[in-house]
């Protein structure tokens, strides 16, 4: 799945004249005006966190002072679940469609323009659970994982990398350096994946030698893993819900969770949706 690019949504919304309703009152810190919110993420590159309220679903959450300190380094806009950009529900836009309509944190890309994901949505937490037992309820740890991502991931990248954060077994794969070539190559993979809509490895002895030249560093060799998710049967499968079916595939295969659960040197993540709804991941890693 290619960056949501979502410049000309975010750009527009920065014009006074364009503020969409009168804005609320927000806890010390926090924004309740989006254009105001985005043009200072934008003056000050940092990410902007969007939580969008509806029953205090995450107010304790970000309240607590170890999730308060993470905030500090970005802008933070709290806004109704029902908040309208130009006569539209921000939560209708087709950007934010992983949000499925419900009240959560989404964060949007700033802090550098030079990124591919500038001005993408680049994290969708709704507040809604999940078909698979082991996923966590959204909450502190959560939250603090949400705000350590890789700032340099795209949504699909990110939300791989929590998927794997967030397993009760605290799988060790995450806790090595996220290479942006190893993000790369598991993007073109999946999207391969996705495009065929058959789950199919790469050729990892090119893919080792492509690496090396891009870390410009030696290491043995490069493992993959790759899955596929539920979509087809059960349908419906945001962006997080697919990384969570993936990583549970991956947990079914010793051979597989082996290579998710060791640390490595270097590792990258990603996920791509097939026209049928699949998502196809990939996991890739070197020592």
């Amino acid at each position: 799945m290619l960056p949501l690019n979502v410049l000309a949504l975010f750009m527009t919304a920065v014009q006074p004249a364009q503020a969409a309703q009168p804005a609320p009152q927000a806890p010390a810190g926090w924004h309740a005006d989006y254009a105001k919110a985005t043009d200072q993420a934008m003056k000050e590159k940092k990410d902007l966190v969007i939580y969008f309220r509806d029953q205090a679903e995450l107010d304790n959450v970000l309240d607590h002072p170890e999730v308060k300190d993470k905030l500090a380094k970005f802008v933070c806009l709290r806004i109704p679940r029902d908040y309208a950009v130009d006569g539209k529900k921000l939560l209708d836009y087709p950007v934010l469609t992983d949000m499925r309509g419900l009240p959560g944190l989404a964060i949007v890309s700033y802090q550098n323009p030079k990124l591919a994901t500038y001005a993408t949505v680049i994290s969708v937490h709704p507040h809604a659970g999940s078909r698979y037992a082991w996923v966590p309820a959204y909450g502190v740890e959560q939250a603090k994982i949400t705000l350590d991502l890789p700032a340099h991931g795209t949504l699909t990248q990110r939300s791989m990398i929590y998927a794997v954060r967030v397993h009760p077994e605290v799988p060790q794969s995450v806790f090595c350096v996220c290479h942006s070539a190893f993000l790369e190559h598991a993007q073109s993979h999946s999207q391969r994946q996705a495009q065929s809509q058959r789950q199919h490895h790469a050729d990892l002895g090119s893919a080792s030698s492509r690496l090396q030249g891009q870390v410009g560093a030696g290491f043995s060799g490069a493992s993959e893993v790759v899955a596929e998710s539920w979509g087809h049967f059960v349908g419906d499968e945001n962006v997080m819900e697919g990384a969570f079916a993936c990583i549970n595939a991956w947990r079914q295969s010793p051979g597989h969770w082996g290579a998710v659960s060791r640390n490595h040197s270097y590792y990258g993540y990603d996920i791509a949706r097939g026209r049928d709804g699949t998502w196809y991941a990939t996991g890739i890693f070197a020592d």
